[in-house]
């Protein structure tokens, strides 16, 4: 199911993997592009998310995660190659209620800072954006971010998510942080998991006053989500409070957005 909007001074959160655009499909093929884009924009604009974190997308899909959002979003990001090469992680975030502070995009290697690095054992590079907002609704600022870890490398994901977590650590301050995105770990029993955790970071799916719809893993490629299936899209998060989470596989007479769910949650200040 998808998550109501938010009532400030909640918020609510949407992680999705977009899948990126395979070019050597045909039109009624469960992969094909052209197909799923009127769904993912479909998805987008129900949730009404204020918050959202995409991955695997390329510059060539930009457009349509634009046609659902670019009216009452902003969006930061770029690719992992530089510029608009590669797959990007793009962040979202609505304008009408957050202030945009500072934000900036790292590659979870070794050298975060140099554009296309490949950290430890990955396959590709890997890169997480992250933005500081200040909530004009709720109150108090935020650190919002999205990552995609490696498929391949178990070093690179345990390291990345290190990487990660100490980045968020400098630029929250002891602040609100969303760490949201495609891990390709399963949640509650992977190494990145327990790396976010010990970190302080909490999950959603975990924490959550109401778990809505059913409790499916969120990579059904394709098939029917199965319930409790592994978890590799999370939406973790620290000094927040979780009053709903749901994992959604978004579908219009049986043309899917993505081979992935969609990852939602509605969050709260602790204070609030």
């Amino acid at each position: 199911m998808i998550l109501p909007s938010a009532q400030p001074p909640a918020l609510s959160v949407l992680t999705q993997n977009i899948r990126l655009h395979r070019p050597g499909t045909v039109a009624g093929q469960a992969d094909h592009w052209d197909d799923r884009a009127p769904v993912l924009v479909d998805l987008l604009r129900s949730a009404d998310a204020d918050v959202v974190g995409t991955q695997e997308v390329l510059a060539s899909q930009i457009p349509v995660l634009d046609e659902a959002l670019a009216a009452s979003h902003l969006r930061l990001g770029y690719g992992r190659e530089g510029g608009g090469r590669g797959e990007h992680n793009l962040l979202f975030v609505r304008r009408e209620r957050f202030e945009l502070l500072d934000w900036d995009q790292f590659w979870v290697s070794e050298e975060p800072e140099l554009i296309g690095s490949v950290g430890w054992d990955a396959h590709c590079p890997r890169i997480a954006v992250w933005a500081r907002v200040r909530d004009r609704a709720g109150g108090g600022d935020l650190v919002l971010a999205v990552t995609h870890l490696d498929h391949a490398g178990h070093v690179a994901r345990e390291k990345g998510a290190g990487v990660i977590a100490q980045r968020l650590r400098e630029v929250a301050d002891g602040i609100p942080a969303v760490l949201m995105g495609d891990f390709n770990a399963a949640a509650g029993e992977s190494t990145p998991w327990r790396v976010l955790r010990d970190a302080g970071f909490e999950d959603a799916h975990d924490e959550t006053g109401a778990l809505e719809g059913e409790d499916i893993g969120t990579f059904p490629d394709y098939r029917r989500p199965e319930a409790g299936a592994a978890r590799i899209d999370w939406i973790m998060t620290r000094g927040l409070m979780i009053e709903a989470y749901a994992a959604h596989v978004h579908d219009i007479q049986g043309v899917a957005a993505s081979d992935h769910a969609a990852v939602t949650a509605v969050v709260r200040p602790d204070q609030a």
